[in-house]
């Protein structure tokens, strides 16, 4: 059978997809070759399939051109390409956040690419800055980065770019001397490891949208003010530049001709991308031109062959968990890839939007790890099998982000980041005086594994305490650093059964006979022999160290015991650093060189560009163990969502019912709030009934069910017992609402206990169902905490203000108080809503007392 139709295509295409996603192979040796199945000369130049053409799994493509088949990503020899990769982001155009955390990363007023190099250039000039921008370059990316990419499996880079890096930018439509050093550069490393490459223009002239990333914060000058037309023209002249140079290249993946041009509406982007796809197609026949989604979608474009567009794949960012879609966890992802649980939405939706306009699809940016610990592993290998499944090519964003700390802690935007692990063990005063603990419950900072160094290397452990003034006293002992393959302990007495092998160190004089601190290795308290820190007055910090020799790859342990006696504004630290202290100056767990660009000297610049080529890496390795395991995840093989909930009140409680799911046990969740904050009341059970005998009177409660097989299904229907309204006058329970947004509930310390609702930002709101049983005024008491005070709440009746009220500083969280206000109402069935004038409040209770 060959079709040309586009809806028989859609059609035989979903046959396919069915056939791959349940895993089965087809053998296609006995149906004739590639060349049988196919009549490109009957079908106007257009390659038709009897069968779906076949996809190797990812790597084991012919490495060739690529080129759009219908919706799908295809080399020349015909095969579906998986493509999976990673955006180098923050090397040749910079996001200040990927070099530092926090406020300032490099310097106070440094916020984007225009402001790095004009600071540069204010300081050393043109020559200068360009030389410095070239070190940092040279050194941020280097063939390490590129064999790490390779030995996770990614076989695509987006190299996100800056036009100036090709254009002079002091004589528009003229190519620097240096345009293509770092392009060529890039897709010569890409193209020795068979991996393709998107040049994604990140900033246009005169930047296309406001943020950051587009080179230059605030500015809109592509599409808005007196020079966009030069700005349009300089990006066309630009992309033919670029066709010119690499039409013949292979190694190209396609263009991406915009990254986020998000200044404008839909429509004026799609005839711009119009007129860049055509001043492209002037000079370069052959490439794919990545056409960019507006932040609305891709509607405005059309379909693309209808519009005369040929050898195109649209572009989104999909980013669950992150800048407002659902929250980061298991829950955001298995909605987006598993099409939610009527199977119609997430990917689904939009597989059917590229399929009906039958172009590729690049998923440009995302982020399926950060914050998912051992969890983003799997979730990433899932999302890269689902994406390539549906035929998407996908770059996560990013390879690498730096910190002064360093460490990949639960999962940073960065596949890379730069080794941390410098603090293994940590407790203060200020969290948990009078501590006696071992090392790995330490209160601020336990102990836990690390793996410190790729290399063999002597490093140094170092034993440090401090005090702010008055009575300083910590005591270490047992200290043991040990090697996880062997047990080895490496340390040299531990134990402090005598004064040897310590070096004393003062992290405020040049001699540490000269300082605060007391140092005492082998002291003698009770029958043990132990390291003493101590100070009777005055700042004190700094303490002992030795060198240890760490094998490359190899995990430690730290273990051993400290205990504070009776210090007070007190720290006590243990830390592993690959150079030893140095009298005088103090320590931290600061893995990389801070900077300010503002105030440092060329030098320091210069070196601090220079460590980026030497700092070592800690990889993301649940992402790396999941990418290039044999297997896919396992995840998201969740069992059915338990069918036909039904609530029943009886005498003993509220019976719910439900019908049985296979090889499933299941998990009760209630709330008081229709669709949200479900809390769990009872899990695996082996039945499918329960009975809750927990309720009380006057409360509305909802209820659903989940079924589990080790991962948690969709959840069944919600049913709810009679609705309630809450009689005023009267007291209300703050966790009774109806309906809440923003709020969180926890178990308060106030008396009576129970539940308070807390964790308040300005515009979060409570709903309750209320009746108020005669008109008139009422005296409205609230029960309330405040750390620091707020503006308050303000409140309303079936959307009609009654009132407001401010809430004062209490203290703390848990010192309650009560405060009053009031207010005249009608009588009825309403709706009562509060609404947070300002954070930093929690509510127990309101009562409404009449007149």
């Amino acid at each position: 059978m060959k079709t040309t139709n586009k809806q028989n295509k859609f059609t035989l295409t979903k046959l396919a997809q069915l056939i791959a996603l349940s895993g089965l192979a087809l053998n296609m040796a006995g149906c004739g070759g590639l060349d049988e199945a196919s009549d490109a000369d009957d079908h106007n130049g257009e390659t038709v399939y009897d069968f779906a053409p076949p996809q190797p799994s990812t790597g084991d493509e012919q490495y060739s051109l690529l080129k759009q088949d219908r919706e799908r990503w295809m080399n020349a020899q015909g095969e579906i390409v998986s493509l999976r990769g990673v955006n180098l982001g923050n090397w040749l155009m910079m996001e200040m956040w990927m070099l530092d955390s926090g406020e300032n990363p490099v310097g106070e007023g440094i916020e984007d690419q225009c402001t790095f190099e004009a600071t540069l250039d204010a300081r050393f000039g043109q020559e200068e800055k360009a030389r410095l921008m070239d070190v940092y370059r040279d050194n941020y990316i280097t063939d390490r980065d590129w064999d790490i990419m390779q030995e996770a499996g990614f076989n695509l880079i987006r190299l996100p770019f800056p036009y100036q890096l090709i254009e002079d930018d002091a004589n528009p439509m003229t190519l620097r001397d240096d345009a293509w050093q770092y392009l060529d550069y890039a897709i010569a490393e890409a193209k020795s490891r068979n991996m393709w490459v998107v040049l994604d223009l990140h900033g246009a002239a005169g930047a296309q949208g406001w943020e950051h990333h587009s080179g230059c914060a605030g500015k809109n000058e592509y599409w808005e003010g007196d020079n966009v037309e030069e700005n349009q023209a300089r990006t066309r002249w630009l992309w033919q530049q670029i066709a010119t140079r690499y039409k013949d290249e292979p190694a190209v993946a396609g263009y991406g001709v915009l990254n986020e041009p998000w200044g404008t509406d839909a429509e004026t982007l799609a005839t711009n991308v119009t007129e860049l796809y055509n001043a492209i197609r002037e000079v370069d026949q052959t490439h794919v031109v990545i056409l960019p989604g507006h932040n609305s979608g891709i509607d405005a474009y059309g379909d693309p062959e209808a519009a005369g567009m040929t050898n195109v794949a649209f572009e989104m960012h999909f980013y669950p968990g992150i800048f407002g879609w659902g929250e980061i966890g298991y829950d955001v992802h298995r909605d987006w890839l598993t099409c939610g649980q009527n199977g119609t939405t997430g990917v689904c939706e939009w597989d059917e939007k590229i399929r009906q306009l039958d172009t590729p699809f690049l998923i440009g940016e995302m982020q399926p790890w950060a914050g998912l610990g051992e969890l983003g592993g799997p979730v990433t290998r899932a999302t890269f099998d689902r994406y390539n499944s549906l035929s998407w090519a996908a770059t996560a964003w990013s390879y690498k982000v730096l910190s002064t700390n360093g460490g990949q802690g639960n999962g940073t935007w960065g596949y890379v980041t730069n080794k941390g692990e410098r603090l293994l063990a940590k407790a203060t005063t200020w969290t948990c005086d009078d501590w006696n603990s071992t090392l790995a419950e330490a209160c601020e900072t336990p102990a836990k594994i690390v793996t410190p160094t790729d290399t063999d290397q002597t490093f140094y452990l170092i034993v440090k305490s401090g005090a702010l003034g008055g009575q300083h006293d910590v005591q270490f002992d047992n200290l043991q650093l040990i090697a996880q393959s062997d047990g080895e302990d490496v340390l040299s007495n531990g134990a402090f059964d005598t004064a040897a092998d310590w070096i004393e160190w003062s992290g405020t004089n040049t001699s540490p006979q000269d300082d605060n601190l007391s140092v005492e290795v082998g002291y003698a308290s009770g029958d043990e022999n132990v390291l003493r820190l101590s100070a009777t007055e005055g700042f004190s910090n700094g303490g002992v160290y030795q060198a240890v020799e760490l094998k490359g790859g190899e995990s430690y342990l730290l273990s051993g015991t400290f205990a504070d006696v009776n210090s007070a504004d007190m720290w006590a630290e243990i830390y592993l650093l690959p150079a030893p202290p140095e009298n005088g100056q103090d320590i931290s767990a600061a893995a990389m060189t801070k900077i300010d660009l503002n105030n440092d000297s060329k030098e320091a610049i210069e070196a601090y560009f220079e460590e980026m080529s030497t700092i070592e890496y800690e990889i993301n390795q649940s992402v790396y163990d999941a990418l290039t395991a044999s297997e896919p995840a396992s995840i998201f093989n969740f069992p059915d969502a338990p069918q036909s909930l039904t609530l029943e009140k009886t005498e003993a409680g509220m019976s719910l019912v439900w019908m049985n799911v296979s090889d499933a046990t299941y998990n009760v969740y209630r709330t008081t709030s229709s669709g949200s904050n479900y809390q769990l009341i009872a899990e695996n059970l082996d039945t499918e009934m329960y009975l809750d005998d927990t309720t009380a009177e006057g409360v509305t409660y909802y209820y659903i069910v989940t079924a589990s097989n080790g991962e948690e299904s969709y959840p069944s229907n919600e049913v709810a017992t009679e609705i309630f309204y809450a009689d005023i006058p009267g007291r209300i329970e703050a966790e009774h609402f109806s309906g809440q947004s923003g709020f969180q509930v926890e178990d308060t310390q106030d008396e009576g206990g129970g539940q308070n609702l807390g964790y308040t930002d300005a515009g979060d709101t409570l709903t309750y169902n209320v009746n108020v049983t005669q008109a008139g005024e009422y005296t409205l008491t609230l029960r309330v905490a405040s750390s620091g005070g707020s503006e308050g709440i303000a409140f309303t009746m079936n959307g009609n203000s009654v009132g407001s009220i401010a809430v004062s500083d209490t203290g703390d969280w848990q010192n309650w108080a009560t405060i009053s206000t009031t207010v005249t109402l009608e009588a009825g069935e309403q709706e009562l809503q509060l609404t947070a004038l300002g954070g930093a409040w929690n509510l127990n209770w309101m009562e409404f007392t009449a007149n």
